[in-house]
């Protein structure tokens, strides 16, 4: 593992040295292929790069081909995972993985995408989690049809990486694990100045540990619609209608198929040094011959003061329902869908269903490529009657071994220095105290830290 972390350190280094003493290009996107490099047609390369970025198939500046890639390590050290329950050992190890990708435009209206991944972990004592590993596969693969001259519209057909809003609250690319969220299906875009709309018809992908044999899952449908309208320069108002169908799923000791319908809004601006957002969802349907009945959502914001290293006090709340009666003829245990894994922190211990958390924050930006944070989270579930449920909703003990709603409180360090456009370094460390809920079944403290070095090119 050392060696693997020196020879990727060297070369990112040799590679973000080469970089730096060109002219600064546009930052890579979280979603690589969202990047477009037709307007290296008309400039010349501004980084060594840029030459594998853009490369001309003929005189047309439509048709060109381009490379991309990155290698990323993580090294998690984990003293007490899922709060020390069931005799988890105290764990460090790494994560690895590869990616390259391959983007072919046929003129303004065919694209071809696709994104290789290979991912390893390394010398971790516990068996891998799903997102952990995998054999060489396709994290990424489609084709988009734009079929007017103007562009407003897209077609993409395959396997592809979907974020539907910045924070990634309920749909996310899952960036913090080592294997990143993909999907299957089809997705048909519409944007023009101010309006972007999505409809899209998709099946989450099954992660299998050999070369070429991921597939999506034929038990799980997701569908839906999502609009985002900008109503001002610093103001947006999203608003969308998913449905998430799974066959054979269990909640608590019930197993059965699940048709989950979710309405939702989001606002989001900032007026000044005052940045908020808001977000909530209802959701409704069946589960078993019962009916849905939940509910999840987070209000935050943060005010920016006029001083060195620009310091923001912040402020989030976040909750998910519970299921407060088992034998009423009703579900009411939130479904977060797709989360983002990192939304609370990267040690997974947090989910949003049956959820209530507060987290005052302080950010610091002592240059503008360092963030540091240091945030206090105290999180609760929403009901005592139901379980306590890990990232993104698998219980840690089923519910009703104790009522109790208090079930930790954590301090955490976060640090990000963005090195140059290639190279990225992120920390963070934390410490969990369990509570009332988690100690009555045996959980104790948590330690945590972790490292990423991310070479992007």
């Amino acid at each position: 593992m050392r060696r693997a972390l020196s020879a990727l350190t060297l070369g990112a280094a040799l590679g973000a040295g080469g970089f730096a003493r060109a002219a600064e290009p546009p930052a890579f996107k979280l979603i690589r292929s969202d990047e477009t490099y037709r307007y290296l047609a008309d400039q010349p390369p501004a980084t060594p790069g840029d030459r594998l970025r853009y490369i001309p198939l003929n005189d047309d500046p439509d048709v060109y081909f381009s490379l991309g890639g990155e290698a990323r390590l993580r090294i998690d050290a984990f003293d007490a995972p899922r709060f020390g329950i069931g005799g988890e050992p105290s764990d460090v190890y790494g994560l690895a993985r590869a990616l390259v990708s391959t983007d072919l435009h046929l003129g303004s209206r065919v694209r071809i995408y696709s994104e290789l991944g290979l991912h390893r972990d390394i010398n971790k004592k516990a068996p891998p989690a799903v997102s952990d590993r995998d054999g060489l596969d396709a994290q990424v693969a489609f084709i988009d049809l734009t079929p007017d001259a103007a562009r407003h519209w897209r077609l993409r057909l395959g396997r592809q990486e979907v974020s539907l809003s910045p924070t990634q609250r309920f749909v996310s690319v899952r960036e913090g694990p080592n294997i990143r969220q993909s999907f299957d299906g089809v997705r048909i875009t519409r944007q023009t100045a101010g309006l972007r709309l999505d409809a899209f018809y998709l099946r989450p992908v099954v992660i299998q540990t050999g070369a070429f044999d991921d597939s999506r899952n034929m038990d799980q449908r997701f569908y839906g619609v999502y609009a985002s309208r900008t109503l001002s320069k610093a103001v947006a108002l999203d608003l969308y209608a998913l449905e998430l169908d799974r066959d054979g799923v269990r909640f608590g000791a019930v197993r059965g198929d699940e048709r989950r319908s979710s309405f939702g809004a989001r606002l989001a601006g900032k007026h000044g040094p005052l940045d908020y957002e808001v977000e909530g969802m209802i959701q409704g349907g069946r589960f078993a011959g019962r009916d849905i009945r939940a509910w999840g959502g987070g209000v935050g914001g943060g005010y920016t003061l006029a001083r060195p290293w620009a310091p923001r006090l912040g402020l989030r709340f976040d909750a998910g329902s519970g299921d407060a009666d088992a034998a009423d003829g009703r579900l009411q245990t939130f479904n977060p869908l797709f989360p983002k894994g990192a939304y609370f922190n990267e040690t997974g211990l947090t989910s949003w269903s049956n959820l209530v958390a507060l987290r005052p924050s302080l950010g610091l930006s002592p240059t503008r490529d360092v963030s540091l944070e240091l945030s206090y989270l105290i999180r609760r579930r929403q009901t005592g009657d139901d379980a306590i449920y890990l990232q993104p909703s698998t219980p840690l003990v089923p519910a009703g071994t104790n009522r109790s709603r208090a079930v930790s409180d954590g301090i955490q360090l976060d640090a990000g220095w963005q090195v140059d456009r290639n190279l990225k370094l992120q920390l963070q460390a934390l410490h969990q105290d369990a509570a009332a809920a988690v100690t009555a079944i045996g959980g104790k403290d948590v330690n945590f830290a972790m490292a990423i070095i991310q070479y992007r090119f």
